[in-house]
């Protein structure tokens, strides 16, 4: 994680950045869930792992979303190391093929609608689930007072033995980017960090 870690940096979201408590034993997997998501939305989609395993970080963390000085940008990295790669492969399967709730859904960072978007794309050599939400509606009531909008991306794929979970949260101003811009920009933000983590990493398990 460490490594993970200085790779963040040199990617520029942040100097912020937040390492969890390294836990071992089972690790739970919600490969449906986005920062601006009600938790809730997907119950029964998730993944109980048999973990070596997992540790987190997060990159510029807010106690809430209510005063935030857009532009910025928030991730949340997860790291579960399971005993073999055909384990994490796996389960790198499962979150592809997982059926995550497709329609449009009230963000719970604010007033808004926001449409849901997921499908595979490449990251290096693998493949990955790229779970994206993006601002379809802002409450009329309210949108006078929105000077910023969110766009969020998650990345998750398997390189060696490692499940490997990257989202970014995008926070712009809204006169200067439309929602599919922040969206797109979150989106570049993970899969820069997923590459420079695939090219980083010895994906073999003995590495």
């Amino acid at each position: 994680m460490a490594m993970i870690g200085g790779l963040v940096e040199q990617t520029g979201v942040g100097d912020d950045i937040r390492q969890g408590e390294i836990e071992t034993g089972e690790a739970h997997f919600e490969p449906c869930d986005l920062l601006i998501t009600d938790p809730n939305r997907a119950m029964g989609v998730g993944l109980d792992l048999d973990a070596v395993w997992a540790a987190g970080l997060e990159v510029n963390p807010v106690p809430s979303f209510q005063n935030i000085q857009p532009p910025m940008t928030l991730m949340d990295v997860r790291v579960v190391h399971l005993s073999e790669d055909s384990a994490a492969a796996d389960a790198a399967n499962q979150v592809r093929t997982a059926k995550c709730p497709s329609d449009e859904f009230r963000l719970n960072i604010g007033q808004a609608t926001a449409r849901w978007g997921a499908r595979t794309v490449a990251v290096g050599p693998t493949s990955a689930r790229l779970t994206s939400a993006t601002v379809k509606r802002v409450n009329p009531e309210i949108e006078a007072g929105v000077a910023y909008l969110p766009g969020d991306a998650r990345l998750v794929f398997a390189h060696g033995p490692l499940l490997i979970s990257i989202e970014a949260l995008t926070l712009w101003p809204r006169k200067l980017n439309s929602a599919a811009e922040i969206t797109a920009a979150a989106q570049e933000k993970a899969m820069t960090l997923a590459a420079a983590i695939v090219r980083a990493l010895p994906s073999a398990s003995e590495g």
